[in-house]
């Protein structure tokens, strides 16, 4: 007992005369926190490296910088440390071969470097007979000098595979394309982005971000491609010949880098589906074309399209010109017998219609400069099983809204779930019956 109220006095005894707690002091502070890992400039002379490479190389931060005077073909696995810089000479080409690779392993707060080793842009780090390039955590600054190519179809990074399926040889996770002379990333001939790939930013570009072939643009990563002189994906190869994906990435696309580009879509065998998600505007150069299957005839159609928007995030299919006018594009096709499972909603059609059309149809003629019955939206060869246009809007077309193309006892009508808004011509074309035959006056809604 007298133990125990000792423990209690001293207890007592700890709160003071007036029974308040006196507590302990309180703890110093925890040091600020680190500061997150940089890295530390780059001093000396670094390393010079020769026109080729044959066996695998690691290049190290420490030995940094990594000169590349001369144009460059690498042959092996080249692995690139974070921090590490790479200083490529002007006019210089760096070609990742057969059996080559490069690889950056940069990190958060660490990345690998990529840049101008004097004043003068380089040309490309670009991909040949097999070679596969990876950028984790990498800017590249200063390349896609398009030397005597074209400027819309050259860029930094120059990928491409060794057959025309696209496959993913290019690996990007947080890479930063910055000051291009030409485009930042060019995709052709089977080379896409890999599907890991994401956290892309591309800007400074003297052209566009990405130029690329439309088989391509599937593989087009989420990313931030803006700041360029033209905030648009450029597709240089309109053929589609598998099913992909377009994706609203942010910015338009533009289709064709010279006048009368077409966007075909059609498997060599069976169909190749495109989709295109909701919010993606594309636009056409002048006197193009988007063609679901290019082919006349009465044949199940190669190509299908899906195509629905929604009221708060429409498609848009328009013109390219910086002043656009009705008739600057030909519009949107349809050949052979629809393929079931095309449907395109809540689509805008601008300033299409552009005449001739170069093409007749099985809809009755009407006298005048329309006769060929040009659209802006055109259902040519075989009448489909049902209406599967439906919420769109044809705007400033140069002739007809929509071609009812097809031979039709039925005639069926596209005006009650659709809008034409400024048309030449007839809000939709009359078709013939089943028999090509088409009545004395031709209606023209």
């Amino acid at each position: 007992m007298k133990r125990i109220g000792w423990v209690v006095l001293v207890s007592l005894a700890a709160c003071g005369d007036d029974g308040a707690m006196t507590l302990p002091d309180a703890p110093p502070p925890p040091d600020a926190a680190i500061d997150a890992a940089t890295c530390p400039p780059v001093t000396g002379a670094g390393t010079m490296h020769g026109g080729s490479v044959a066996a695998a190389q690691t290049w190290t931060a420490a030995a940094s910088p990594h000169i590349l005077p001369f144009d460059t073909s690498i042959n092996a696995a080249v692995t690139i440390e974070p921090c590490a810089v790479v200083r490529i000479g002007g006019g210089k080409q760096i070609s990742v071969a057969a059996g080559g690779s490069i690889t950056t392993q940069g990190v958060a707060g660490l990345p690998v470097k990529i840049e101008r080793a004097d004043t003068a842009a380089w040309v490309n780090i670009r991909t040949l007979n097999g070679g596969t390039v990876s950028f984790t955590h990498t800017t590249i600054d200063g390349g896609g000098d398009p030397l005597n190519g074209n400027v819309q179809t050259s860029a930094a990074l120059d990928i491409a595979g060794t057959s025309q399926l696209v496959t993913g040889i290019l690996h990007a996770e947080h890479l930063t394309i910055t000051g291009s002379k030409s485009c930042g990333i060019s995709l052709h001939d089977g080379g896409g982005f890999d599907t890991s790939s994401k956290g892309v930013e591309i800007s400074g570009s003297t052209v566009s971000p990405i130029t690329t072939f439309a088989r391509a643009l599937g593989t087009i990563p989420p990313g931030t491609y803006t700041g360029n002189t033209a905030d648009e994906i450029i597709i240089s190869n309109g053929a589609i010949t598998e099913s992909i994906t377009i994706h609203a990435r942010g910015i338009p696309y533009r289709v064709g880098i010279a006048a009368n580009p077409t966007l075909d879509v059609a498997a060599p065998t069976g169909v190749a589906t495109l989709t295109i998600e909701p919010g993606v505007t594309m636009k056409f150069m002048p006197a193009g074309r988007f063609r679901v299957d290019p082919a006349s005839g009465t044949l199940p159609a190669r190509g299908a399209l899906i195509a629905n928007g929604t009221a708060t995030a429409k498609i848009v299919l328009t013109s390219a010109n910086a002043t656009p006018a009705a008739g600057d594009w030909h519009g949107l096709w349809f050949g052979g017998l629809v393929d079931p499972t095309t449907r395109v909603d809540h689509m805008h059609v601008d300033f299409a219609g552009k005449t001739p059309s170069g093409s007749g149809s099985d809809s009755c003629n009407y006298p005048g400069p329309l006769a060929e019955n040009p659209a802006a939206i055109r259902i040519l060869s075989a009448a489909p099983a049902n209406v599967f246009i439906t919420n769109t809007d044809v705007n400033a077309s140069a002739s007809h809204g929509i071609d009812r193309g097809f031979r039709s006892n039925t005639k069926p009508s596209y005006l009650p779930t659709n809008n034409i808004n400024g048309y030449v011509g007839c809000r939709e074309t009359y078709p013939k019956d089943d028999n090509g035959a088409c009545p004395t006056t031709v209606p023209c809604p």
